[in-house]
């Protein structure tokens, strides 16, 4: 079985968590859990690894919840994802102000609110700006967007204008409550742009702060608010980490992937 989610009962117990503290989430929250499905269906998702010989998993976080569940570890290993590296020439951010960037469906599990109240709490240097590109979004979590000021919501766009976005954001940020991995943030990586978001994602499997990649406490808006507020002046005039970003993204192309999985089958 190849477990490109988190366990069902690890995510669900996190995000009624969440809902119990943000509770304008409600939509998002009821199609991410399973809660309104049938209990038999609710079931075959929960106990489907145990029909399993062997269990693959995309990220050791995948991996951690399917250990919590009752998987044995000598039957669960993670092959991490690949990225197809861009084409250069690659752009530098030319603007002096700092400019930061979400790249995801607006709903809960991406954590989108929390970096949405942490946005509006940071004390940041003037002009910075927060853009967001999601093809849905929360409705509680859109109305929030329209009270925080520095924010620019895009609903969709082309290829193109995504990469002149990675290349020319000082970092990319989504703060993921559970994520099975987080392809944006190799796709981010890719084009020289940090990343910041939580362990709950592939982002401890990918590297460490010398390539590029930032953590933040999973749900801890306060943490958030520091890392954000500290990247802002610790970026903008760092070109250096842009180069790692990319070396560091150069090392999981997608061949890897399909070979380990086959080597492993």
């Amino acid at each position: 079985m190849f477990a490109y989610h988190p366990h069902i009962e690890f995510e669900s117990s996190l995000l009624r968590k969440d809902f119990k503290k943000f509770p304008f989430i409600e939509k998002s929250y009821k199609e991410q859990t399973s809660s309104h499905l049938p209990e038999q269906l609710q079931r075959r998702i929960r106990d489907c690894w145990k029909y399993a010989d062997q269990v693959l998993c995309a990220s050791s976080f995948t991996k951690q919840t399917f250990l919590s569940a009752g998987v044995e570890p000598n039957l669960c290993h993670v092959i991490p994802y690949g990225v197809d590296s861009p084409l250069p020439p690659f752009r530098q951010p030319k603007s002096e102000h700092f400019q930061a960037l979400f790249v995801g469906s607006g709903v809960q599990r991406k954590g989108l609110h929390h970096l949405l109240y942490a946005w509006l709490r940071s004390h940041l240097p003037k002009g910075s700006q927060l853009i967001l590109v999601c093809r849905n979004i929360d409705p509680g979590i859109e109305s929030l967007i329209r009270k925080t000021s520095n924010v620019r919501l895009t609903k969709g766009t082309d290829a193109q204008t995504l990469r002149h976005l990675y290349e020319t954001s000082h970092l990319f940020i989504m703060p993921s409550l559970v994520e099975g991995f987080g392809q944006v943030f190799l796709e981010s990586l890719s084009y020289g742009c940090p990343v910041l978001g939580t362990a709950n994602t592939c982002l401890p499997d990918l590297g460490e702060e010398k390539d590029g990649i930032f953590l933040t406490e999973v749900g801890n808006i306060d943490n958030l608010i520091d890392q954000i507020e500290f990247l802002a002046e610790k970026l903008p005039s760092n070109h250096k980490i842009r180069n790692d970003a990319r070396s560091c993204a150069k090392r999981f192309p997608w061949h890897n992937f399909r070979h380990k999985l086959l080597n492993f089958l």
